[in-house]
């Protein structure tokens, strides 16, 4: 896929099967956001109590981002505005305490992560719980705050997650640019235009590798996660010097909001 794609929840018919390819037990709805052919994939959920997540040892690098309530996962809690790294290739499982609403981010390809950083060791593979100030914030001199959960620092993953909350702006005209690696912006409030195109709560943007676009805030501000698969660089103007995109390398500091 080589184009831009929306999907807004509300024009998702809501399933009480899975819409992430993982199995799952006590699943209340669940809506994928994602399109066919996409090398991402993407869906939110409502979880019962006790409902659980399993991963068997055939699987790529995932993230789950905790929108309402609890979930545990190897004995570590994971809150509200939290996430959880299972790293490729661990054999786990996750399970919500109290009713909770996630986030379920994965790649399409089990194939390891191989960009600029190189591939994740293997030897030490596992879970992080990352608590609501993530590993890493950073964004102050943007204008807006960025926590990172992962960056694809780690020694043994390389996918991202960050949350972008940007307060309101008049005139925000937004920069075009783009990024080496296709991503997932999932809007949790606010809203944002991107042209002709006005994403609310609940939109997922899909954007492919190296492809520009510009996206302008809206006046009462907005909060998105951001999901990549490995480290990416972003490029403003066209045949500029690519900006790398971890969590130091953008004025970030350390957090370490571990569980």
């Amino acid at each position: 896929m080589s184009k831009l794609a929306i999907i807004s929840k509300r024009d998702v018919i809501p399933s009480t099967t899975y819409q992430g390819p993982r199995t799952v037990s006590g699943v209340i709805s669940s809506h994928r956001l994602t399109p066919e052919g996409y090398a991402l994939w993407m869906c939110e959920s409502d979880l019962a109590d006790g409902a659980e997540i399993f991963w068997d040892k055939d699987h790529g690098e995932d993230i789950i981002y905790v929108i309402e309530g609890e979930v545990e996962i190897e004995n570590r809690v994971c809150p509200t505005d939290g996430a959880v790294v299972v790293e490729g290739g661990v054999k786990t499982s996750l399970k919500s305490i109290g009713r909770s609403r996630v986030v379920h981010f994965g790649s399409r390809s089990n194939d390891e992560p191989s960009g600029i950083l190189g591939p994740p060791e293997r030897l030490g593979r596992g879970v992080h719980v990352v608590g609501p100030g993530g590993t890493i914030q950073s964004g102050e001199a943007e204008g807006v705050h960025a926590v990172w959960y992962a960056d694809s620092t780690c020694r043994t993953c390389r996918c991202q997650l960050l949350q972008v909350t940007a307060p309101p702006r008049e005139n925000d005209k937004g920069k075009p640019h783009s990024h080496s690696e296709d991503e997932i912006i999932y809007l949790l409030e606010g809203s944002i235009s991107m042209g002709a195109y006005e994403l609310e709560e609940g939109s997922a943007l899909c954007v492919p590798g190296n492809v520009r676009y510009s996206l302008v805030g809206g006046v009462n501000g907005h909060r998105f996660i951001n999901f990549r698969r490995d480290v990416s660089e972003q490029i403003y103007e066209r045949n500029s010097e690519p900006l790398l995109e971890t969590g130091l390398a953008r004025g970030g500091r350390l957090i370490n909001d571990l569980r």
